[in-house]
């Protein structure tokens, strides 16, 4: 039987834009996502509105980081708008917008105090925006607190936001959590990647010491 020569890409794409089945299923996609991305910037509306009035002109709060010259006047209106009625999507932007250091300060009680009203409740966009905003903001100082938080299994894949942040911890704390935790089915492979790489990191560090 002969071989059959492999398709090139520009010839896959002639065959497809052929096909009238594929082609309407494509527009279908294009204005489902069209019509999707029109109602979250309209939602979003107010916030872009408000952040506007404090110096700070960004078309999404996902767009936002403490890059931005006026970040520190975004964080107390970031804040405000959390448990305002937004698509969990653009809920989800406003707390990882708050992820940074600078936030914390403001921002940190809030946030776990929004996470733990998310306790056992179906997994969402916004919860893991709030976990990601509390990796983001941790010190050192507040490793017991990231454990408590991973090792609750209520708050179920959320806590693979953790996960990073603990693997490039020194404290023994963190690495015994961790192998506590290696089997856990909505963790292991995180963790499983995360302490073969720092066993890699340290062997090559160990190897050009």
């Amino acid at each position: 039987m002969p071989r059959r020569e492999p398709i090139t890409a520009s010839e896959l794409t002639r065959r497809l834009e052929a096909d009238p089945e594929w082609v309407a299923r494509r527009a279908e996609r294009d204005r489902l996502h069209e019509e999707r991305t029109a109602a979250l910037r309209e939602n979003e509306a107010p916030l872009i509105a408000a952040l506007r009035n404090v110096g700070v002109d960004v078309r999404s709060a996902w767009l936002l980081s403490d890059k931005h010259p006026n970040y520190r006047s975004a964080i107390p209106l970031l804040l405000d708008h959390i448990d305002r009625e937004y698509d969990d999507r653009i809920r989800e932007g406003i707390v990882r917008a708050l992820g940074y250091s600078e936030a914390r300060q403001l921002a940190w009680d809030n946030v776990l105090v929004a996470l733990r009203r998310l306790r056992s409740r179906p997994e969402s966009g916004f919860r893991d925006g709030l976990m990601a905003a509390l990796a983001g903001m941790a010190r050192s100082a507040d490793l017991s607190k990231l454990i408590e938080l991973v090792a609750d299994p209520a708050l179920g894949q959320s806590r693979l936001l953790l996960i990073p942040k603990l693997s490039r911890s020194r404290h023994p704390e963190a690495l015994a959590i961790l192998d506590k935790l290696k089997d856990d089915p909505d963790l292991y492979k995180e963790i499983s990647y995360r302490l073969k790489r720092k066993t890699l990191h340290g062997q090559s560090a160990a190897r050009h010491s």
